[in-house]
């Protein structure tokens, strides 16, 4: 990291007519506030870490100044002004009040620093989103908020000039931060195959529901970082959360403090399931209560506070499944009849398993191969048997056989050979531990990833010069005076 002395003015004027060109040695022209209609609460939830449609502008005209330089990229105030009004925006929406707004300034920088560094790396590796991916998340997005794309693009556009194009370039660029991750730190995190085993071992013990809402403070400590280092972080988050325990809000120090990915949120991990949480805070977020904050947790990247403000049970998709087996006695009365004679209750009974249960196809071989060729239903949910079928195995242990019921072919009698809880979104259940195990890391690394792209990154940062961030005079101002 290296400094300048000197700062870059930008005099030149230009017309109205071009608000949105910004070169450099050109002034910045602003439109009058634009602010969304109500009917994007929704949308603006959705997008709460970058919201992007709500910002306001200053009305008069600035003379623009560089606020930052990162390698051979610019950061001009006017776009540090813009962002800091959407974190202003964005921490009213949390309740989370702004006491320091030169803190918020330096934190939103930092932020702008390292959406540019990771704009550059998407550059020199040639990342991509296409049209057709793009349209798809869109077409999520607006099925997620009950409408069409067209009534999306049309109700954005309402709200703001070129509303949806905005939205759509917003959406575009966390697609390209998030296949940036999947390459620089998702694809090298590596798991092995009995990692894999012993977590799917572990699922099988501890089928967990429960999610929890974390509130994150990291302190980060450079790499290879000296003691006298050590011990200022150390003393540092030890300060936090103090004032954390004496009644400061948690969300607003991590605003303040936190150098986490997630400070201009408030720290707000947002809804995590144990598979989720970081190794490092499992342990800690088992012996919170709610409301709770953790004492100093110490890892790789710094140290950690945190908080537990929420629990909850999961939505699950875990059903209940039976494994049937079924043999047809075949009857052109029994429907007729009914109930079944006393001698084919015994006989259901005395099916105790399913080795029994195949040997009726030698006790009743004059029934034709075909009628009983497909005897095994296999795993079924209640929903996908017939009523009847569910009726009949309602009451009875796995091992045993149904009390038989009649159909238009002839007698049922049907065999339960086990139950179990299966989660029908699981596919492939390795697959699916394998991709766990590696997200779960990469949440681990990617802190330390950041902080790498920023260390080998020419950040010069001019926020202390005082010629650049005192308010400036419009044209109309200057010569007046």
């Amino acid at each position: 990291m290296t400094s300048r002395a000197s700062s870059v003015t930008i005099a030149k004027q230009r017309s109205l007519n071009y608000p949105n060109n910004i070169d450099l040695g050109e002034t910045i022209l602003f439109m009058k506030n634009l602010t969304p209609s109500n009917v994007f609460k929704l949308i603006s939830l959705l997008f709460i870490l970058t919201p992007f449609f709500a910002w306001s502008a200053p009305q008069e005209k600035l003379l623009d100044r560089v606020v930052a330089v990162v390698n051979d990229n610019i950061i001009l105030k006017s776009e540090l002004d813009k962002e800091v009004s959407l974190a202003k925006q964005d921490l009213q929406a949390r309740n989370i009040p702004v006491t320091n707004p030169d803190e918020l300034a330096s934190k939103v920088l930092d932020k702008i620093i390292l959406e540019r560094l990771q704009l550059q790396r998407i550059n020199q590796l040639g990342i991509k989103i296409a049209d057709d991916e793009l349209f798809t998340q869109i077409q999520e997005i607006a099925k997620q908020n009950n409408l069409t794309v067209i009534e999306l693009r049309d109700r954005l556009n309402m709200s703001q000039q070129n509303g949806f194009e905005n939205f759509r370039e917003r959406i575009r660029q966390q697609m390209l931060f998030q296949k940036l991750r999947e390459v620089e730190v998702l694809s090298k995190t590596q798991v092995t195959e009995d990692e894999v085993s012993n977590f799917i071992q572990r699922q099988a013990l501890v089928q967990s529901d429960t999610e929890y809402r974390l509130g994150h403070i990291m302190v980060s400590l450079p790499e290879s970082a000296t003691p006298a280092q050590r011990d200022a972080s150390r003393q540092k988050a030890e300060e936090i959360l103090q004032k954390i325990r004496s009644g400061e809000d948690f969300s607003q120090m991590a605003v303040r403090y936190s150098e986490g990915s997630k400070a201009l949120q408030g720290g707000d991990l947002g809804w995590l399931g144990t598979d989720q949480i970081p190794t490092f805070f499992s342990d800690a977020v088992n012996q919170l209560e709610q409301g709770q904050t953790s004492d100093i947790i110490r890892s790789p990247v710094g140290f950690h506070i945190i908080q537990l403000q929420g629990k909850r049970n999961k939505n699950s998709q875990i059903v209940k499944q039976y494994h049937l087996y079924r043999f047809i006695l075949l009857s052109e009365d029994a429907q007729k009849k009914q109930q079944p004679s006393s001698t084919l209750v015994q006989l259901a009974q005395s099916l105790t398993s399913l080795e029994s249960f195949k040997q009726l196809n030698e006790k009743y071989s004059d029934i034709p191969a075909s009628v009983n060729a497909n005897g095994n239903l296999g795993w079924q949910t209640e929903k996908e048997m017939q009523p009847e079928y569910f009726q009949a195995i309602a009451n009875i242990q796995p091992g045993h056989a149904a009390k038989p019921f009649a159909t238009e072919k002839g007698w049922v009698i049907l065999f339960l050979d086990g139950i179990r809880n299966q989660d029908l979104s699981l596919k492939d259940k390795r697959k699916q531990a394998m991709q766990t195990l590696r997200m779960k890391k990469a949440n681990e690394t990617y802190e330390i990833w950041l902080r790498r792209l920023k260390d080998e990154a020419l950040i010069d940062i001019r926020l202390d010069d005082p010629e650049i961030m005192k308010k400036q005079l419009s044209h109309e101002e200057s010569l007046s005076n």
